[in-house]
């Protein structure tokens, strides 16, 4: 074979295998970038996912972290825990309370004084006596009493280490509006200072104007005048029997303005005002920045406070049993002490 024939056969040979090669290239970059290998290259290690299955993950994992929690709800519903503590749990920035059957959220103020007490030093004993266990905090055992405890025995209520007692010295009615002092706040307050057991004292208000409201601190001061009175001078607010009660019309600073009037009044006397109330006052009634200045008492039967604003004395049940008193009687414990 001749060499023209030679090199012509080898450049066929070359065009040959230089148009598969071509070929090669213009398939194997179509398939790089259709399927988006060029990724791969650039993110090695790196997982790839369409938008549609983006999606689909999320949903599953919405689902499943859902279903998670509906089984922890469920457990703990199980295992006793009530529905206020899984609220109370899964909402922390608000103070939750009820009211015939809803629930009500309050966004919590944190420009208020807080609650630092820790739920985890109360300590409850067999007799149902709540203590707190922290030596920083001072705290005392005190019981609160009215007519209702009848004949009471202060030896053996002070024997029974009660340090001090808020009397009931009187009360509005809900619908007359008149004023009336309780039957045994005399004999109550004698009888707890001869046996050495502090005493402070509470007034059940419906007062309706700032004028109602001094005109009961005028009252409660008459009443103590007698009386050598360490513990604070309480008003009482809470919900009536009655849906005719005087103070349901009030709006809630129209309510704050008799409170504040009674404790300015009180305080001007020489004594050491102070707010009894509950959740649904304290959360959805008053007007808690104008309250800053005074000491709260705070009404909530259970095992712990819930409350995340600061407190001064907790009345954590209703049916305490003492020796000296026939019957059940309100239980405290204060985290200060007045004297």
């Amino acid at each position: 074979m001749n060499s023209r024939k030679q090199t012509k056969m080898l450049l066929q040979i070359i065009i040959i295998l230089a148009s598969v090669l071509i070929i090669l290239i213009l398939v194997g970059s179509f398939m790089f970038f259709r399927f988006n290998m060029w990724k791969a290259w650039t993110n090695r290690g790196t997982r790839f996912y369409t938008p549609a299955q983006i999606t689909s993950i999320k949903e599953t994992a919405r689902q499943n972290g859902e279903d998670a929690k509906v089984d922890e709800i469920k457990q703990r519903l199980e295992g006793g825990t009530g529905i206020n503590a899984i609220l109370r749990q899964f909402y922390p920035d608000d103070y939750i309370y009820t009211v015939d059957g809803r629930y009500y959220f309050s966004p919590i103020n944190k420009n208020l004084k807080l609650n630092n007490l820790d739920n985890q030093k109360f300590v409850k004993d067999d007799n149902g006596e709540i203590t707190y266990n922290d030596s920083s905090i001072t705290t005392l055992k005190g019981i609160d009493v009215s007519q209702y405890q009848g004949n009471i025995d202060f030896s053996k209520v002070k024997n029974s280490g009660v340090e001090y007692a808020i009397i009931r010295c009187g009360y509005r009615g809900y619908e007359s509006g008149t004023l009336t002092q309780d039957t045994k706040f005399d004999t109550n307050a004698r009888n707890a200072l001869a046996n050495d057991v502090s005493i402070g004292a509470y007034f059940y208000t419906q007062a309706l104007t700032k004028e109602e409201a001094e005109e009961e601190a005028d009252f409660v001061i008459n009443c103590l005048k007698p009386y050598h009175v360490d513990y604070p001078v309480c008003l009482d607010v809470e919900t009536a029997p009655e849906d005719t009660a005087r103070q349901n019309s009030l709006s809630n600073s129209e309510l704050t303005d008799v409170v504040v009037a009674f404790c300015e009044r009180i305080k001007a006397a020489g004594y050491t005002p102070m707010i009894y109330s509950n959740s649904r006052y304290f959360a959805g009634r008053l007007e808690m920045e104008r309250l800053e200045d005074y000491d709260k008492w705070y009404a909530m039967y259970a095992d712990t406070p819930y409350i995340p604003y600061e407190i001064a004395m907790w009345q954590y049940t209703s049916s305490g049993s003492i020796d000296g008193i026939n019957g059940n009687v309100d239980m405290n414990i204060s985290f200060k002490s007045w004297k």
